[in-house]
C-alpha cells in the first residue's frame, strides 16, 4: 500500500521558559479548510460526495445522480486514456454490463459518462461495505463464537450467494481472476445480500482453452498454477481457489497459505507462497496451527477439494455446489434471505430469457464513446455524453412496482 498519512506542515516545537513567561495566551490554530471535492466535469449530472477507494486505472466516488435522486458509485478516469489500457477498459466494462445486468448478486454497471475531463463506469451503489470490514469487525468477537469470524452458517450464507455469481461468470464463459473479500459488497438487506465487484482482471475464454501464462491478482488468493504460470491455466479453476481461500478467511480470518514479504515485485513472497501450497497441506501451514481444529469434517473437506494443487482434479462449481457441507440446511433467518434473493432472481432470468437487454447496439455506442476517450479534451467546452448499459434489472425494477413493459418503453 501506499503512503496514507498526510505530514504536519510545520514542527512543532516546546517553547523555552522565557517563552513560556512572555508569551500571551493564545487561541488554537484553526484547522486548515478541507480541500473541495473535485467535479470531475459532472456538475451538471452528479453530485460528487466522497472517495470510496482508488485503483490502479482510476478512482471510484460516492455520487448523486441529480436527475433519479439516487446514489451512485462513479470510476472515474481522467482523459486522455492511453490506447493499450482502453482496451483493457472497454473489457471490464463490456463484462461487468452484460453479467452484472443478469444476476443480483453480481454489481450492475448502469452507464458510462464521458466529461471534458474524465471518463467514468456509473455502477450500483452498494452501501454495506465489502466483507474485508465485516469479517474484521466481527474477528473482534470471535472468541462468542469459538473461535471463528463467521460461524459455518452464516459463512455458508454468503458462500452460497459468492458460488451463484461465480457459476454465472463461468456459464457466460468469464473468469473473474480476482475473487477476494475486498471485492465483495454487502447491501443493506437483513441480512445482507452479497455483491461481487471489480471485473478489472476478468476475462473471456475459448471453449477447451487455457488462460495466458500471465500473473493475475492478489498473491494470498493465487492458486499454485498461476504463481507458477508456465503453461497456462484453466481460469475456472483458479476461481476455485481463490473462493476457497475467501471462504477460509471469512471463518479463520487468516490466509492459509501467506508470506511475510509483502514485496512481490520481486517473486520472493509469490515463491514462499508457491512452497507452502504444494509442499504443504492448508491443514498444516504455519499460520493454520489449531485453525483446522475448529472446523467440522465436512467443510475440512470441502477445502481439501478446493485446496488440491493439481488444477485437473481440484473441486469444479459443480461438485461445490454438490457437497455435503455446501447443503446443509440454514438457520430459518438465511434461508428465507436465499428464498427472497432467488425469487427475484428468477424474475430477472425471465427478463433475460425474454431478450429484454440486446447489447450489439450498446457495444457499437460504447465503441464510439471510448475512441473518445482516448483523445485530450477539447479547449473549448464538451458536452457530457450519458451511455445507458442498463435495461434488465431497470426493467425488472419497474416490472416490480406494477409498472408493465409499456412503461419500460416509455423509459428507453
Amino acid at each position: 500500500m501506499g503512503a496514507c498519512c498526510s505530514q504536519p506542515s510545520e514542527k512543532y516545537e516546546v517553547p523555552t521558559s522565557s517563552q513560556k513567561s512572555t508569551s500571551k495566551p493564545t487561541q488554537p490554530a484553526k484547522q486548515p479548510a478541507k480541500p473541495p471535492v473535485p467535479d470531475f466535469g459532472l456538475a451538471t449530472t452528479h453530485e460528487v460526495i466522497k472517495l470510496l477507494g482508488r485503483g490502479g486505472e482510476g478512482e471510484t466516488w460516492l455520487c448523486r445522480d441529480k436527475e433519479a435522486d439516487a446514489e451512485v458509485a462513479i470510476k472515474l478516469i481522467k482523459r486522455p486514456i492511453p490506447k493499450p489500457a482502453i482496451q483493457v477498459i472497454k473489457r471490464e466494462i463490456k463484462i461487468q454490463a452484460d453479467l452484472g445486468q443478469g444476476h443480483l448478486n453480481i454489481v450492475s454497471a448502469d452507464e458510462v459518462i464521458l466529461t471534458k475531463s474524465y471518463l467514468g463506469l456509473i455502477m450500483e451503489y452498494v452501501p454495506g461495505g465489502n466483507m474485508v470490514g465485516y469479517v474484521t469487525k466481527r474477528r473482534e468477537t470471535k472468541h462468542e463464537r469459538g473461535g471463528l469470524c463467521l460461524d459455518e452458517d452464516e459463512a455458508r450464507y454468503y458462500f452460497r450467494q459468492l458460488v451463484s455469481a461465480v457459476e454465472y461468470c463461468h456459464k457466460n464463459n468469464v473468469a473473474h481472476r480476482d475473487l477476494k473479500l475486498d471485492n465483495t459488497l454487502l447491501d443493506n438487506h437483513d441480512p445482507a445480500w452479497l455483491k461481487l465487484c471489480d471485473f478489472g482482471f476478468a476475462k473471456h475464454w475459448q471453449a477447451n482453452s487455457n488462460m495466458d501464462t500471465m500473473r493475475i491478482g492478489t498473491p494470498e488468493y493465487m492458486g499454485p498454477e498461476l504463481i507458477s504460470s508456465r503453461t497456462g491455466y484453466d481460469g475456472k479453476k483458479v476461481d476455485v481457489w481463490a473462493a476457497g481461500v475467501l471462504l477460509y478467511v471469512m471463518l479463520v480470518g487468516m490466509f492459509p497459505f501467506e508470506t511475510q514479504d509483502d514485496n512481490f515485485n520481486n517473486t520472493a513472497g509469490l515463491y514462499d507462497i508457491w512452497l507452502q501450497q504444494i509442499k504443504t497441506s492448508w491443514r498444516e501451514a504455519p499460520n493454520n496451527s489449531s485453525a483446522a481444529s475448529r472446523l467440522t469434517p465436512e467443510l475440512k473437506d470441502l477445502l481439501d477439494r478446493m485446496f488440491d494443487v493439481k488444477q485437473e482434479s481440484r473441486a469444479s462449481i459443480e461438485t461445490i455446489k454438490a457437497h455435503p457441507w455446501f447443503n446443509r440446511p440454514l438457520p430459518p433467518r438465511y434461508e428465507e434471505a436465499l428464498e427472497e434473493l432467488q425469487k427475484e432472481q428468477r424474475e430477472i432470468d425471465e427478463q433475460v430469457s425474454k431478450g429484454a437487454f440486446q447489447s450489439a447496439e450498446r457495444d457499437k455506442a460504447l465503441e464510439a464513446l471510448l475512441d473518445r476517450a482516448v483523445t485530450p479534451p477539447l479547449p473549448t467546452d464538451e458536452p457530457v455524453t450519458r451511455l445507458n448499459l442498463a435495461k434488465i434489472k431497470r426493467a425488472y425494477s419497474i416490472l416490480k412496482k406494477g409498472g408493465g413493459m409499456a412503461a419500460v418503453a416509455e423509459e428507453d
